[in-house]
């Protein structure tokens, strides 16, 4: 039994360093790597936003209920959190990429927030707010893509 003890408090120290260790971030290396994660960043809420699009659509034209809507645009806004994070935590470099850094996490932001206004008219059962909402999706997106499309 201490030898089962033992062997349990050895994998439970192994799997928490290993998160720990995987918690680690450490500064972008050059401009190009950090250019890249700030183009992937923008990529994924991109699809995020798309996604929520699609649901929201659906929730106006009546081909969808609210709890599907719910379901898809919390989803959206939760992995939106995520993306905001990873970027957020990796270092510019050098101060020249400051800029990028601050641009991308306010369009991250805004997006976040239109997904936030979508989900809460969605619980009310909202439609002039959902409508609302759907603008400011439509907005988020197209300056996420645009912002993508500079970074070549």
């Amino acid at each position: 039994e201490a030898l089962l003890m033992r062997g349990a408090r050895m994998s439970w120290l192994a799997i928490s360093s290993a998160l720990v260790m995987s918690g680690c971030i450490a500064p972008a290396l050059d401009r190009g790597a950090f250019e890249q994660n700030a183009k992937s960043a923008l990529e994924s809420a991109t699809s995020e936003v798309s996604t929520a699009q699609i649901a929201v659509d659906a929730l106006r034209s009546g081909k969808a209920t609210n709890a599907y809507a719910d379901t898809v645009v919390t989803d959206s806004e939760n992995a939106m959190g995520g993306i905001e994070t990873s970027f957020g935590v990796v270092d510019p470099p050098t101060p020249a990429q400051d800029g990028l850094r601050d641009q991308v996490l306010t369009l991250l932001g805004d997006a976040d927030d239109a997904l936030a206004h979508a989900r809460i008219a969605i619980r009310r059962s909202d439609f002039s707010s959902l409508a609302d909402a759907h603008k400011e999706l439509d907005a988020a997106s197209a300056h996420l893509q645009s912002a993508r499309a500079a970074l070549k």
